[in-house]
This record gives C-alpha cells, sequence and structure tokens, in this order.
C-alpha cells in the first residue's frame, strides 16, 4: 500500500493490484483487511509510528544557552527530515494520502496529528529557562514542515530535504521573545472576540458567484452567454456535490442534477468528474487573487496591507464554502494534478511577504524559505478551520494569522503590538 499509494495515488489503487504487487491472493488480502481504507490505516500507523521514533526530542541537559539551543534543534529536525529522506514513499503516505480516503481515515490522521503537535509543541518550548521563547504555535510549525517537505516530495527532490534544517531553525527562532514573556500567538488577543465574528457583506463579483437558471423557451440571449451561464453553472454544481458527497463518490449524474443542466450539457463543456473539478479548482483564481491584491494595495504600510490581503481571502473564504472546500480539501482526492494546483495557488500568496524582507535591517538576512513555511503554516490553519466548515472560528483567526505573516520580519514582540493595533482600529471600523 505505501508504495502503490505513494506511486498512483490512494483513490487510483485497487485491492487486485495491492494482491499482485504484495504476491498474494485477493482472498488472503481480505484475511487480513475489510478492504483498502483499513490498509491505508494501517500504512499510515506504520509510517507515523517510524516519523515518531526519528522525532527526538532536543536534549534538555545539553542546552544551556540560545546559541546551543539552536544546534541542538538543528540537530533534531535534521534527523526528522533525514528520515523524510530515507523513507519518501511513506512521508507520501503520511502527507498526501490521509485526505482521498474516508471517515476512518481521517479520525486516525486526526489522531496522529494531535501526537505531531504535542511533540512540536515540546520542541517550541525545550529553549533554555533564561533564554528566549519561541512564540510560535505549534500546529504552525507543523504546516510550515508539511509544505516545506510536500514541495520536495513532489518534485522527487528528497535529496534536498535534510540540508533545509538550518534554513527551518532560522524561521522558528524568528518568532522568538524575551525570557519570561507569555506566548501571545496562543493567547486571547490572538483572536477576534466571538462578537466581533459577525457576518459582514460579501463581496461580490459576477466571476465569482453562480448564475441563476436562464429563462424558459425562447429568450434571445447570444450563443456565448448561455455557454457561459451552462459551463458556470456546472462549476458551481461540481462544487456542491463535492462538499456534500466527497470526490470518490460524486458521479456526473450527481453534476447535472446539482446544476439543473442536461447531461449533454455538461458533456459539452467538460470531457468528465476530473475535468469539471480541475476547472472548478481554478475558475476563482483570477478573482481571488485579484480582490487580495487590492485590499492588500489599500493599506499604508505593510503590516496593515498584510491584515487587509489576509482579511478579504478569509472573507471569500467564508462566503463561498462549497468552492473552498473544492480547492483546499477535496484536491487531494483528485489526484496529483489538483494537489499541485493547490499547492501553486498556496504560493502564490507568496508574493504579499516580499515587502517584509525590506521592513528592517534584519529582515534582510531571513532566509527565502521563510515565505514558503510562513504560506504552509497559514494554509494549515485555514485548511483544518475549512475541513470542520467552521467558517465564523476561521474568522476569529484573522489576528494570529498575521502575526504568524509578519513576526519573522518584524520582530514577534513588535508583531503582537501592531496586530493588537490593527485589530482594534478594524473593530472601531465596525462599529
Amino acid at each position: 500500500m505505501i508504495e502503490l499509494a505513494a506511486r498512483l495515488g490512494y483513490q487510483n489503487v485497487s485491492v487486485a493490484q495491492l494482491s499482485a504487487h504484495a504476491g498474494v491472493s485477493s482472498a488472503t488480502f481480505y484475511q487480513q483487511f475489510d478492504g483498502k481504507e483499513e490498509c491505508l490505516l494501517e500504512a499510515y500507523r506504520v509510517v507515523a509510528a517510524r516519523m515518531f521514533e526519528r522525532m527526538q526530542p532536543v536534549a534538555a541537559e545539553a542546552v544551556s544557552s540560545d546559541g546551543e539551543w539552536a544546534r541542538e534543534a538543528r540537530a533534531a529536525l535534521g534527523r526528522l527530515l533525514s528520515a523524510v529522506q530515507q523513507d519518501p514513499n511513506g512521508a507520501r503516505v503520511l502527507y498526501f494520502e490521509p485526505l482521498a480516503a474516508g471517515s476512518r481515515m481521517l479520525e486516525q490522521r486526526r489522531r496522529v496529528l494531535e501526537e505531531f503537535e504535542r511533540r512540536a509543541e515540546n520542541f517550541l518550548l525545550s529553549t533554555p529557562a533564561d533564554g528566549s521563547r519561541l512564540d510560535l504555535p505549534a500546529m504552525a510549525l507543523m504546516g510550515a514542515m508539511r509544505s516545506i517537505v510536500s514541495r520536495r516530495l513532489r518534485a522527487n527532490a528528497e535529496d534536498e530535504i535534510p540540508e533545509l534544517a538550518s534554513d527551518l531553525v532560522a524561521w522558528v527562532e524568528s518568532y522568538a521573545t524575551a525570557p519570561g514573556r507569555k506566548p501571545w500567538s496562543t493567547g486571547p488577543n490572538a483572536l477576534l472576540p466571538a462578537t466581533r465574528a459577525t457576518k459582514r457583506p460579501a463581496t461580490r463579483d459576477a466571476q465569482a458567484q453562480a448564475p441563476g437558471r436562464l429563462p424558459r423557451g425562447r429568450h434571445g440571449l447570444p450563443v456565448g452567454v448561455v455557454a457561459r451561464s451552462q459551463r458556470t453553472r456546472v462549476i458551481y454544481g461540481t462544487a456542491q456535490v463535492m462538499m456534500s458527497k466527497g470526490y470518490a463518490n460524486a458521479t456526473v449524474a450527481d453534476i447535472v442534477a446539482a446544476a439543473g443542466v442536461a447531461r449533454d450539457v455538461f458533456y459539452e463543456h467538460f470531457t468528465d468528474k476530473h475535468h469539471a473539478f480541475l476547472e472548478a479548482q481554478q475558475h476563482p483564481t483570477h478573482f481571488i487573487l485579484d480582490a487580495c491584491s487590492a485590499a492588500y494595495f489599500s493599506g499604508e504600510v505593510w503590516p496593515e496591507r498584510m491584515w487587509n490581503g489576509l482579511s478579504t481571502l478569509i472573507e471569500l473564504i467564508v462566503q463561498h464554502p462549497a468552492l473552498s472546500h473544492l480547492r483546499l480539501i477535496e484536491c487531494y482526492a483528485a489526484g496529483p494534478t489538483a494537489t499541485r494546483r493547490a499547492e501553486d495557488i498556496t504560493r502564490s500568496f507568496t508574493i504579499f511577504l516580499e515587502e517584509g524582507y525590506r521592513y528592517r535591517p534584519e529582515a534582510s538576512e531571513l532566509p527565502r524559505l521563510c515565505s514558503q513555511a510562513i504560506g504552509g503554516a497559514i494554509f494549515e490553519v485555514v485548511q483544518r478551520h475549512v475541513a470542520r466548515r467552521d467558517y465564523d472560528g476561521l474568522r476569529r483567526q484573522l489576528p494570529q494569522l498575521t502575526y504568524v505573516a509578519i513576526a519573522p520580519f518584524t520582530g514577534a514582540e513588535n508583531a503582537a503590538s501592531l496586530v493588537e493595533e490593527l485589530s482594534a482600529r478594524s473593530a472601531r471600523r465596525r462599529k
């Protein structure tokens, strides 16, 4: 399962292929497993256990200063990254395949992520007692790791992974605060109060909205208008079906019914379900980038620009739950093309971080890996809220996400102050 899922993707693996690859009969397979999802569950457990064995904590007795902590931290991350390099197929199963499976697999993934986060939290808390503290959510660290590793695995560049430990530690250290200071990023001020997380008017654009049905009978509309309406309805119908049934269980018949079009209309625009999925995934991209760019450049200073851009991105995700679910969750079940496209979309937003490297002299010395780490960290938080359909909770995360984005460039303590000021200013505008 590990080998085939890594090479073909879980959805494309059959029990017959598994049995043949393992050199056993299908009857023998079913003596061991109820089906292929149970086999993936066991494979996932095996891979996670291997990774946990390599996630040795920073040795407390070997850390007496920030300098020694950095050396120990690089060694600890180096061991974990080397494990990924030595078992790339296992890492692909760990990072890519769980979201393509069913509910049991998702529950197992949740438990494994909780254990990873517990260990990540221990890593962040391992600095010397009289040294600086690292003010970074463990979930953000895990998201950064996943993004950095996934990109290399997809490019078959696992040989580069162990070399990233030093740059990754440099990014983590950029969230350092004074000794004894309470963490801000996981405190109450890192969330908008629930009373502020009220639904605001949606940002509207014709390209981002599902059209209504065309008039029956003769209407005299141009052929292009009719075709565009039909195509867009199929795109939104695809998103609705993916959210309700998931990619694996969705059919063209489901999409046609949700879109309110004839089956032959579907095939005039799309070759199959996968083609419709990819087009739905791409459909709002330009609109989202345009809206986020306009919001970003409306700010006077860079931290405010990041706040505005992230606020707009979150609102667009909240206002279009079906398309957001398709783009952020179901992409993993739709195959490697959809997954790569999702990663490319996430990567495109790191362009807004470029100004940060010029925010202060110290920022120019940060490794460029910071942009990818921040993008992965933000994506992790967003994705988990979308997977749970917790859109109000996602709105409340705006201060924390802005902090994660700007802290390496402004300094962690300054970032907390800036975000609190931006949050207060935003609240005043809404009153």
